[in-house]
């Protein structure tokens, strides 16, 4: 499956998923926003986000201008609380990409650099055969 993992974040859980997850993807790295390589008729991306609100101009821009030919689907993973990623899906859908509801949120932290426990990735995993389904 044609798929992206990429991630806009300075905390190690945030990025410890997206490698988690990339190995679900034989052709790609998970790569930061705005990323090294463009977007290219995606089937998936997934998407993990520390931050959602007031967001730099580069990711923003990044962000809004997924458009359905670049990504068909987008999946998001976040640490932050769900009345901030409702905002945050509201500006996705607006590309017209197909933004799944099913969001994967993790326990935020205090300290940027502790990484994702087992447990969480187990949950990743989970969540990640959930969004499966549903891919258009």
């Amino acid at each position: 499956m044609k798929m992206r993992v990429i991630y806009y974040s300075g905390k190690k859980k945030i990025a410890d998923i997206a490698e988690h997850l990339s190995k679900n993807s034989d052709d790609y790295k998970p790569d930061t926003i705005p990323p090294d390589y463009s977007l290219d008729k995606e089937k998936l991306l997934v998407l993990g986000m520390s931050k959602l609100s007031k967001l730099p101009d580069d990711v923003r821009r990044f962000c809004t201008n997924l458009k359905p030919q670049t990504v068909k689907n987008i999946a998001l993973y976040t640490d932050r609380p769900e009345a901030e990623a409702k905002e945050f899906i509201k500006l996705l859908r607006e590309s017209g990409a197909n933004i799944f509801d099913t969001v994967l949120y993790l326990k935020p932290e205090v300290l940027p650099f502790k990484k994702a426990t087992e447990e969480e990735k187990k949950a990743a995993d989970e969540w990640f055969e959930q969004i499966l389904p549903q891919l258009k």
